[in-house]
């Protein structure tokens, strides 16, 4: 899931003026700052911008400034933005009249090209002055949810030893007259000049929060591994749960790392959580663990969500995205109920299995999912390391378990799920299961370029196979619950066709403007809760099209009634089905599952941008009232949706 974080990254090593020394780590810790966004923060690439060196001059930095971050349509307010910047500091002696005490100087930030000519001037760099105004505009624009990291200093070193690691230069020829020229336009139209505070670490208003290497008069340094402070800073994520730290406490921990350095963070809303929690979101892989007894724990796992005995979870300490969540045990479904199971360890120890939230490690589906990779002449080496990942096993004991699900690779296609064909950026899959092959394109393209790739694809296929072909074999609701779909007009929300679904499949032609809703109809003496689940065959993608509202205390399809998805009201949006670019026909599942007590069904979803999980729906001390919920049940309605150009194309 995409974090809604925003990054200007800058990091400079290396100055266009001669007489500024250069440094040797600032752009290998914005590269580190980057990987901490991207891959523990989850940060899209194309949500940072990273300026290194001649890049970063300071026509460049507040073009980016402008572009990525003040005009950016894609930012919303509350969005979490974040600017790094790590480099020389400065400071300019001040315009006559700029701040109260004449003859202070000026605080400044480096750019690539500072103190350098230009054709205006000196480069002056970018004065704390215009730095507030940019936060003010950015602020009011969207949002004060603006982290500001330094990695600079703008004193120099008590020791002249210590000039080539620290992160400060001297100006030598950029005077008071070049900060007026480079200020930032809204600069002096802001405020009275003598009411702007004066320094970067100075305290600030609610427009932001800055986080700096140090305070006033002290010094930012470095070394080969980095810069100190943000080596420090990297290295809290290692060590503690980012989702609880609040700036305050990221400061202390910084500052333990420091070797007497005193890093200083600033800002009227340094005592809220890190970024304002925005990455930190919670998981819907995660599912509640309760204490039952001195062995089991109960977890809110069952049979409709496809746990079956010997199932292994993770447990964990909490639930959320981008924080460390170290493993905490190991434990395996051993009873299996319609919406939770118990599950037991197998280790010989008495330790009790701690409460908190679980995630499934292992499926450990009966009949695993059988892959014939297709001998091609190209990709021979990308064939080899898929080969390596899933040996041929002839046993289900020794398939190979890949992101949860049993696997292995077989010899003909004629045992096989689906045949794969590997070429220079794509991969073939021909469709050998009877439900897909029946309802969907036999053969599919999907991009593909190396093995990593191939075996994700390999690994949505075996889980979207899983929850298409899983079903109570009860049936207890059989003949008691249909789904049918009809399409709509999008002004009046009326019907304007009759059931497209007949015997479980329906086929449409591709219109952008035409949308659709589904009809449930519950036949039984039961109220329920239904759960209705998107599976597109042509990119194994599995969505929640419906899911009932966790804080809802009525179960929605009442005994003897119907209720309409896609009726146009807030949480029951209308239904509109595709084509891809380019192709003729295609084809996907709608699969209603429905139980008569509410559970968490999102953990099931795969290859979604968007996503909700659910809190604890139960507190610790009903865990153990096992008679409340022996009534419970659960069962599943699947069918076709066929989308075609033109009448007559078949999938």
């Amino acid at each position: 899931m995409a974090s809604r974080v925003f990054a200007l990254i800058i990091g400079i090593d290396k100055y266009k003026s001669g007489n500024i020394w250069n440094l040797e780590s600032c752009v290998d810790d914005a590269q580190s700052i980057r990987h901490l966004l991207m891959h523990d923060l989850h940060v899209p690439q194309e949500q940072i911008c990273f300026l290194t060196d001649q890049q970063a001059t300071k026509r460049a930095i507040e073009d980016a400034f402008m572009s990525h971050l003040v005009n950016n349509p894609d930012i919303e307010k509350g969005d979490a933005m974040v600017l790094y910047f790590a480099g020389h500091g400065a400071s300019i002696r001040s315009p006559k009249g700029w701040l109260t005490e004449n003859g202070k100087d000026v605080e400044v930030l480096c750019p690539y090209d500072y103190d350098s000519k230009s054709s205006e001037g000196r480069v002056s760099g970018i004065s704390d002055r215009s730095f507030q105004a940019m936060l003010r505009d950015l602020s009011e624009s969207k949002g004060n949810n603006v982290t500001v990291i330094l990695d600079c200093c703008f004193s120099s070193p008590a020791s002249s030893r210590d000039r080539r690691h620290t992160r400060w230069t001297p100006t030598s020829k950029a005077t008071p007259d070049d900060l007026y020229i480079g200020l930032w336009r809204n600069a002096l139209a802001r405020s009275n000049p003598t009411d702007v505070i004066r320094g970067f670490t100075r305290a600030s208003g609610d427009s932001h929060i800055v986080l700096a290497a140090s305070r006033q008069g002290g010094t930012a340094v470095e070394g080969k591994g980095g810069g100190l402070f943000t080596q420090a800073l990297i290295s809290v994520k290692d060590s503690v749960p980012l989702h609880t730290l609040t700036f305050v406490d990221l400061l202390h921990l910084i500052e333990k790392r420091m070797e007497g350095y005193r890093p200083v963070v600033v800002g009227q809303n340094i005592e809220q959580t890190l970024f304002d929690g925005v990455p930190f979101t919670a998981d819907p892989c995660f599912v509640s663990v309760d204490a039952y007894d001195s062995d089991q724990v109960r977890i809110d796992a069952g049979a409709i969500h496809g746990v079956v005995e010997g199932t292994e979870f993770s447990i964990h300490d909490h639930n959320y995205r981008s924080s460390l969540n170290p493993l905490r045990g190991t434990v395996y479904a051993s009873e299996i109920h319609p919406t939770w199971c118990l599950a037991r360890t197998r280790s010989q120890s008495k330790k009790a299995i701690p409460e908190g939230w679980a995630r499934i490690r292992r499926w450990n589906n009966r009949a695993p999912f059988r892959v014939h990779l297709r001998r091609s002449l190209f990709s021979i080496l990308r064939r080899c390391r898929l080969s390596s990942a899933l040996p041929l096993q002839p046993t289900l004991s020794r398939a190979q378990s890949r992101e949860g699900v049993n696997i292995i690779r077989v010899k003909h296609s004629s045992q096989a799920d689906m045949s794969l064909t590997l070429r220079r950026n794509e991969m073939t899959i021909e469709r050998h299961d009877a439900m897909l092959a029946a309802n969907c394109r036999r053969i599919i393209h999907l991009p593909s370029s190396d093995s990593q790739k191939d075996l994700k694809v390999i690994d949505a296929a075996a889980r979207f196979h899983l929850h298409l072909h899983r079903k109570n074999p009860w049936k207890p609701m059989l003949g008691l619950v249909a789904m049918e779909l009809y399409r709509v007009d999008v002004t009046t929300w009326t019907k304007v066709s009759g059931n497209l679904l007949v015997d479980g499949r329906a086929q449409i032609v591709d219109d952008k403007n035409s949308v659709y809703s589904v009809v449930l109809h519950n036949y039984s003496d039961r109220d329920l809760w239904p759960y209705l689940v998107g599976m597109d065959s042509g990119g194994y993608s599995i969505s929640m099209v419906y899911h009932p509202d966790a804080a809802t205390s009525e179960p929605p399809l009442k005994k003897h009634s119907s209720m309409v998805i896609g009726s146009g009201t807030l949480g029951s949006e209308a239904l509109a089905f595709t084509l891809g670019e380019g192709a003729d026909a295609g084809a996907g599942f709608l699969k209603l599952f429905v139980s008569s007590v509410f559970t968490p069904m999102t953990f099931i979803e795969q290859g979604v941008a968007n996503s909700t999980a659910f809190p604890k729906t139960r507190p610790s001390e009903k865990a153990k009232e096992v008679g409340a919920n022996t009534s419970e049940i659960w069962d599943s309605v699947v069918a076709c949706v066929t989308i075609v150009r033109n009448l007559g194309v078949t999938g």
